[in-house]
C-alpha cells in the first residue's frame, strides 16, 4: 500500500482517533478525585459493569501492563484486548539556517484477539500528521506532500497453527538481524528512512503483505515466506534533511523524480528460507531471500537536454547467516550477507547510467556485555567488501566501520544512552545521546541530539547540515 496515496483520508481518520484518545483522558481526569502522582492522574478508567443472561458467559475487563484493556471470558475464543500509542516528536535542525524541521504526531491504534486455541488475528494502522508546516515555511511542496499526512494499515495478519506448524498471512514485521544501531541481516521488512536510521526502531520499519510459515522441531527452526507484493524504502522527497543523495545542490542541477518503484505483480514477488538451530548455547542460522532491492538505486539519464536522476529498484539475491553465544557476562554476535546483482554508482562521464552492478559481502561482529548497576556496552566492527571491485565506484574495495553503544539506569525512572558509529575509511560519525523518563506507567519522555559529520560521500557524512536536537513524548494505552 502505498502510503503517500492515503493523504486525502489521514485527515479525517487522524482527526477521530484523537479526538477519541482526548475523551479518554478527560473521563480519566474527571474520575481521579485526588491525584497523588502523574500515574494516578492518568490511572485507567474503571471499567463499566457488563450486564449478561444465561447465554452470555461472564466477562472481566482489566488493564494489562503492555497489553492494553482486555476483555476476558469464560471461553477462550471472546477474548481480544485493544491497545495503541500516541507519538510526538519535535525537532530542531540548528546548523544554519536553523529551523524547525519536525513536529511529528503518531497514532497507533491496535487489536487483537483469538478466535480458537489455534487461530488468532491482529490488525493495527497507524495516522501520522507532522505539524511543522504550518509552523514554517523552510521545505518545499514536494517534502510536505511527502510526510505531512500519512495513514495505512500497520501489522494486520490473520495467525494459525497445527501441531508442530505456525502459519502467519497478512501484513507483518519479519525480522532476521538483531545487530545494534544498523541493519545488516534484517533484509525483509522495508524502512521509513526519512530520518536516516536516527528514528525509534519500532517505527523505523514498514512491514510486508506475507505469507509466512515456520516449523519448530526440538531445537530447530525452518521459515519460509513469500511476498506476493512488496512494500518498498520510504526514502522521502528531495530538500528533505536525510534524503539518500545528501541536502548538497548536485552537479549540474539534475532533476531528481519520485522513486520509480516497480509495478506490483507476482513476477516482482519475493521469497526466501531461513534456518536456523540452537546446540550447546550457540544460536545459529543461515537464510536465502530472492527479492527487488528495498532500497532504491539512483540511475541518471539526460532528457531534452536536462539530466535527470530516477530512484530504481531491481532484483536481488542474498546469502546470509547469523550467530549468538552467551559467554557468561559477555554476548557475542555477528552477521554475514552476501549480495549479488545491486547497482552502486560510479564517477564515470562515459557511463550513460552513472550504474555499475557489484556483489558484495557485509559483515559485522559485536561484543555486548550487562553490568551489575543495569549498564550495558556494546561494542561492533563492520565491513563491506566489494568481491568485484570497480575502481570508478565512490568506495574503496574494503569500506570498514566500528560503533559504540552505551546505555545505563541513573534511577528506576531514568535512563541514558548514546550511540556513536563510525566510518573507517573516510572518519565520518554518527553520535546519538539520548536521555529517557519513564513518567508514569503510561507516559515517558525522551530528550536527545543527532550529530552527524565527516567527509560528504561517506554514509555519515552527507548529512552534516543535518544535525537536530528533540524531544519526543508518548503516552501508551
Amino acid at each position: 500500500m502505498n502510503i503517500s496515496t492515503q493523504a486525502g483520508l489521514t485527515g479525517k481518520i487522524l482527526i477521530k482517533h484523537i479526538a477519541g484518545l482526548l475523551l479518554l483522558l478527560v473521563h480519566s481526569i474527571s474520575q481521579a478525585a485526588d491525584p497523588a502522582s502523574i500515574d494516578d492522574l492518568f490511572a485507567p478508567v474503571p471499567a463499566p459493569a457488563e450486564s449478561s443472561t444465561a447465554d452470555d458467559p461472564p466477562s472481566e475487563i482489566e488493564n494489562i501492563p503492555g497489553e492494553g484493556w482486555v476483555t476476558k471470558y469464560n471461553t477462550v475464543s471472546d477474548k481480544y484486548n485493544f491497545r495503541g500509542f500516541l507519538n510526538s516528536k519535535l525537532a530542531y535542525t540548528y546548523p544554519s539556517p536553523g529551523h524547525l524541521s519536525m513536529f511529528r504526531n503518531t497514532l497507533e491504534l491496535e487489536s487483537s484477539g483469538r478466535i480458537n486455541a489455534d487461530v488468532s488475528w491482529k490488525v493495527s494502522a497507524r495516522g501520522v500528521y507532522d505539524a511543522v508546516f504550518n509552523l514554517n515555511n523552510f521545505y518545499s511542496d514536494r517534502v510536505k506532500d511527502n510526510r505531512q499526512f500519512e495513514g495505512a494499515l500497520h501489522e494486520t495478519y490473520l495467525d494459525m497453527s497445527s501441531g508442530d506448524w505456525d502459519f502467519r498471512l497478512g501484513r507483518q514485521n519479519i525480522i532476521w538481524g538483531e545487530m545494534v544501531g544498523l541493519f545488516f541481516a534484517d533484509v525483509v521488512s522495508a524502512k521509513d528512512t526519512r530520518q536516516f536510521v536516527a528514528n525509534d526502531f519500532d517505527l523505523i520499519r514498514i512491514p510486508q503483505w506475507a505469507m509466512r510459515a515456520e516449523h519448530f522441531k526440538g531445537d530447530f527452526h525452518s521459515e519460509a515466506i513469500w511476498i506476493p507484493y512488496m512494500t518498498y524504502n520510504e526514502i522521502g522527497a528531495p530538500g528533505d534533511d536525510f534524503y539518500p543523495l545528501g541536502t548538497q545542490p548536485l552537479p549540474g542541477n539534475p532533476t531528481i523524480r519520485n522513486d520509480d518503484q516497480p509495478a506490483q505483480s507476482l513476477s516482482n514477488s519475493a521469497y526466501g528460507l531461513r534456518l536456523s538451530m540452537l546446540k550447546a548455547g550457540w544460536d545459529v542460522s543461515g537464510f536465502y531471500y530472492h527479492s527487488m532491492d528495498a532500497a532504491p538505486f539512483f540511475s541518471r539519464s539526460i532528457e531534452n537536454g536536462q539530466a535527470v536522476i530516477t530512484p530504481e529498484h531491481d532484483k536481488i539475491d542474498q546469502l546470509g547467516s547469523t550467530l549468538a553465544k552467551d559467554f557468561g557476562t559477555v554476548l557475542l554476535k555477528a552477521e554475514a550477507i552476501y549480495t549479488w546483482g545491486r547497482w552502486f554508482n560510479v564517477d564515470d562521464i562515459n557511463n550513460p547510467t552513472g550504474l555499475v552492478q557489484q556483489d558484495t559481502l557485509d559483515y559485522v561482529i559485536g561484543l555486548e556485555r550487562t553490568f551489575i548497576n543495569n549498564t550495558l556496552l556494546n561494542f561492533q566492527f563492520f565491513q563491506r567488501w566489494y568481491t568485484d571491485y570497480d575502481p570508478d565506484t565512490l568506495f574503496d574495495r574494503f569500506e570498514s566501520g566500528v560503533s559504540l553503544y552505551a546505555s545505563t539506569d541513573f534511577n528506576n525512572k531514568t535512563e541514558g544512552e548514546i550511540l556513536l558509529i563510525s566510518g573507517l575509511n573516510r572518519a565520518d560519525w554518527m553520535l546519538r545521546p539520548k536521555v529517557t523518563w519513564d513518567m508514569s506507567s503510561n507516559w515517558w519522555l525522551a530528550v536527545g541530539v543527532d550529530i552527524f559529520g565527516g567527509d560528504s560521500i561517506g554514509l555519515f557524512g552527507r548529512f552534516d547540515d543535518s544535525d537536530r536536537v528533540y524531544g519526543n513524548v508518548r503516552y501508551s494505552f
